[in-house]
């Protein structure tokens, strides 16, 4: 090799080893709280030509996932209580004449209420019974009946006055006022007349309304401030005589 050519390689492999001395050392990874004694995690570049990936999203543990379903809130079932149906001094007996009720003899002007929870069947605020007519479908003077949560109906008739907020459709709470007791109608006497029964066409039909069963098992036990349900008895009568028509013989 010539001896000018060797100069030249040699002082080219100079400038280079001067350069690559010359350049700066690589930074040593920074590490958060080390004078502490604390572990730190050091901070890393991303490679060259490569995009770093972004930082991942994490939920507090207490959160549900975002594909979870929040379940609503199961319907609570509605507490069925019973309670007498007059406030005030009274007696009742086992029998009633023609069919299955109870006359509660009471005084005029005794608080007539719920004895269950419910909605509003029909109202008569109005007493258009006439002793010559004699119809049945006004015979009960001012009344009151209502479905109770329990499935039954419930009537009370010849009052002397229905509350004013006592409407078709309004629900009632159990012992809330309905009426005041009185004489109205076809009755001799201040008196509740008091009747059991299903819905059956929950209006219209007076002759179911009236009464199905004898309330006094009931009565005596609300009296008591038991809590016995006519709900088996309804049901099993409902079954035996489905709905019975309007009577040919008006009793």
């Amino acid at each position: 090799m010539p001896s000018s050519f060797r100069k030249l390689v040699l002082a080219g492999l100079s400038v280079a080893v001067l350069s690559a001395c010359a350049s700066s050392p690589k930074a040593e990874p920074s590490w958060e709280n080390a004078a502490q004694g604390r572990q730190a995690t050091p901070t890393v570049e991303a490679p060259t030509g490569e995009a770093a990936a972004p930082a991942p999203t994490t939920s507090p543990a207490t959160s549900a996932p975002a594909t979870a379903a929040v379940k609503p809130k199961a319907a609570q079932a509605v507490k069925v209580t019973y309670t007498f149906p007059v406030i005030g001094k009274s007696s009742y007996a086992h029998t009633h004449h023609d069919y299955q009720a109870t006359d509660v003899m009471t005084a005029c002007g005794h608080t007539f209420v719920a004895v269950t929870s419910g909605v509003v069947l029909t109202v008569s605020k109005k007493d258009t019974w006439s002793a010559k007519v004699n119809a049945g479908a006004t015979r009960g003077g001012l009344s009151v009946s209502i479905l109770g949560d329990d499935g039954v109906r419930y009537y009370g008739s010849h009052l002397s006055a229905v509350g004013t907020n006592i409407n078709p459709g309004v629900r009632v709470k159990t012992g809330q006022t309905l009426g005041k007791t009185g004489d109205t109608g076809d009755a001799s006497a201040c008196h509740l007349h008091f009747g059991i029964s299903p819905p059956c066409a929950k209006v219209g039909d007076w002759w179911n309304q009236r009464g199905t069963l004898y309330p006094w098992p009931y009565l005596d036990s609300w009296r008591a401030k038991g809590q016995k349900s006519a709900v088996a008895a309804v049901k099993a009568w409902q079954k035996k005589n489905g709905c019975p028509k309007k009577p040919t013989v008006d009793k």
